[in-house]
């Protein structure tokens, strides 16, 4: 008899299920982090691809270019993730500098 746990098809979704709830979190803390409004369209630009909804779905599709694997998520803080979509949106935009 075969276990569900041990198929690679149930690894395989349990990984990507842990990827994407990492990447939800760290989406979420540097939203709090950073003071954004989720619901403004003020970053869509700067941070995503252009098409998204928001900025919560900008930083999400940033957040997965920074991470782009199970592996690189984990070696990820949220102080690092700061100042690099910090430096990101310094670069892409016109503002020159960041005062919290």
């Amino acid at each position: 008899m075969i276990r569900i746990e041990n198929t690679q098809a149930y690894k395989t979704y349990m990984l990507k299920k842990h990827f994407d709830q990492r990447v939800r979190e760290l989406t979420t803390l540097l939203i709090i982090a950073l003071y954004v409004d989720p619901y403004a369209k003020t970053l869509v630009g700067a941070c995503g691809t252009g098409t998204e909804s928001d900025n919560a779905a900008a930083i999400y599709c940033w957040v997965l270019q920074q991470a782009c694997c199970a592996s690189c998520i984990l070696e990820l803080d949220v102080k690092t993730l700061q100042r690099r979509l910090v430096r990101h949106l310094l670069d892409n935009t016109q503002q020159l500098e960041y005062v919290e």
